[in-house]
């Protein structure tokens, strides 16, 4: 009786720790989406990746991931690849480190391959607007506007006051250029 009461306290806990951030990151998102203004949008946004880069199953893979971010942040790219590489096989689940290695393959111009690793992270958590954000920047790089204005306008919907937002005007304006430049050929 005593182990199983212990065994079912010990699965309570462990569901509540991890739907804990679940629910925090739901009212997060929330907030997010309803912020007023880039101040309360920065605040929320930071809780945000807080949680993102300590949601480790286990304190080692948080200490892992912070010395990996370390390491991506001091361009260590190739080590900082085989800590966030080694995160994704021990913790599948887990969405940042599979991000953050599409943020390394996109900074090493490995355009596919950070694709993949962004539909990876979009599978784990489908309101990361970071990953959302490098996939419109891929596609700007690659030259196509259209997929890049889709991207941004998904991350807008999750972040009003997402970082990509800035590029927006610049690519309707490009996106309309394009467009009377068809135009004007297809006259002609």
């Amino acid at each position: 009786m005593i182990k199983t009461n212990f065994f079912f306290i010990l699965i309570t806990l462990l569901f509540l720790n991890s739907n804990g951030h679940t629910d925090e990151l739901d009212k997060l998102f929330l907030k997010l989406k309803n912020a007023e203004n880039l101040s309360e949008a920065t605040s929320i946004e930071k809780k945000i990746w807080n949680i993102w880069i300590t949601k480790g199953s286990e304190q080692k893979n948080n200490l892992e991931m912070s010395k990996g971010v370390i390491l991506l942040n001091n361009g260590n790219l190739n080590k900082a690849l085989k800590v966030f590489l080694n995160l994704c096989k021990i913790e599948p689940e887990w969405a940042e480190p599979f991000n953050k290695v599409a943020t390394i393959k996109f900074l090493q111009k490995d355009y596919l391959t950070s694709i993949k690793y962004i539909k990876l992270t979009l599978e784990k958590e489908r309101r990361h607007f970071g990953a959302i954000s490098g996939l419109a920047q891929i596609n700007l790089r690659l030259g196509k506007f259209e997929n890049a204005l889709k991207n941004i306008n998904e991350a807008l919907k999750i972040h009003p006051f997402v970082g990509i937002k800035k590029i927006k005007p610049l690519l309707l304006e490009k996106l309309n250029k394009k467009e009377i430049n068809f135009l004007f050929n297809y006259i002609n």
